[in-house]
């Protein structure tokens, strides 16, 4: 079925087909559109004709709807500017204006964008901020500038995608109920050895300090590289990547195969820390206790060694 609005062509045709006498769902099945669209349309352009349908009438109508759905088509007129403008010289906020007279704060700044500059100097004294500043647009625009920074997995090395060599990590944190803490979990993708600690926050230093925690005791042949999810505890990862002097790349959101050791145990954890887990009393014991039993279970991938087993030999210190 299509997915798109009506045009001018498609309701032509379709006052023809309804005035040659086809049903609703010849005309849908004709046209490519569900049976249900054609029924609204109909509705839309209902009138006394002999097809009882007029396309003028159902193209009015279909423009009426997306104006009242989208406050972007939205126009102030004479009475609600005047009163917009009483407000604002009240020391109301534009959203504080808009509230008062039914309006959304976007539109009353869109409203604000379309005066004249000198009507804008002249509105300044009674403004908080004296540029109409266009926030969500700043806070868009550091959003892609941050991403851009970032290294992505398409950067990988083969090597790495291919498990060749010990010594690359995924990570990411398991939350507990309620935000009540957080586990962060670093998984080493070729043996399937697991580094887990609890941070009481999820906050990018938390975050930080715990893998560099977690990490430290590793030989320098076991940090080569670092790939995460895109959570918000993640950003400090520049500084991170300085500290530890490994590479660090990032999954792409909602893309969670990609992250597909860590992600696998995760799954693993939870059979020791269930979804809904209060992790507020959690006790580091019982963290490691849980992380010991699945390091040093038998895996078949690997001929029913376990993570431990495997990494050992590449180790300077004891695991």
């Amino acid at each position: 079925m299509a997915h798109h609005h009506f045009t001018r062509d498609d309701r032509v045709l379709l006052a023809k087909l309804k005035l040659s006498g086809l049903s609703v769902r010849s005309c849908a099945r004709i046209l490519g559109f569900h049976p249900s669209s054609v029924y609204r349309e109909l509705k839309h352009g209902k009138a006394d004709t002999a097809c009882g349908y007029d396309v003028r009438i159902a193209r009015k109508r279909a423009k009426q709807l997306r104006c009242a759905a989208n406050q972007q088509h939205r126009r102030l007129n004479t009475a609600e500017a005047e009163r917009i403008t009483a407000l604002l010289r009240q020391y109301y906020s534009p959203d504080q204006a808009g509230q008062a007279v039914g309006l959304s704060h976007s539109t009353i700044y869109r409203w604000l964008w379309t005066q004249s500059k000198a009507f804008i100097r002249s509105m300044w004294q009674f403004l908080r901020h004296k540029k109409l500043r266009r926030k969500y647009g700043t806070k868009r625009r550091e959003q892609q500038r941050e991403l851009q920074k970032k290294r992505w997995i398409e950067e990988r090395p083969k090597t790495i995608d291919n498990r060749l060599f010990f010594g690359h990590w995924e990570g990411d944190t398991v939350r507990g109920k309620d935000a009540s803490g957080y586990l962060v979990t670093l998984v080493e993708r070729k043996s399937g050895y697991a580094l887990v600690g609890f941070i009481p926050h999820a906050t990018k230093e938390a975050f930080r300090l715990k893998t560099e925690e977690l990490l430290a005791p590793l030989p320098k042949h076991l940090k080569r590289s670092l790939t995460l999810d895109n959570g918000k505890e993640m950003n400090d990862y520049e500084e991170l990547e300085q500290h530890l002097s490994m590479p660090i790349y990032f999954a792409h959101p909602y893309h969670s195969w990609e992250r597909g050791s860590n992600e696998n145990f995760n799954g693993l954890l939870r059979q020791f820390f269930p979804k809904g887990s209060d992790f507020s009393g959690i006790r580091s014991q019982q963290v490691d206790l849980a992380v010991n039993l699945l390091n040093t279970r038998p895996r078949k991938r690997h001929g029913y060694r376990s993570p431990a087993e495997l990494l050992k030999p590449y180790l300077d210190v004891a695991i």
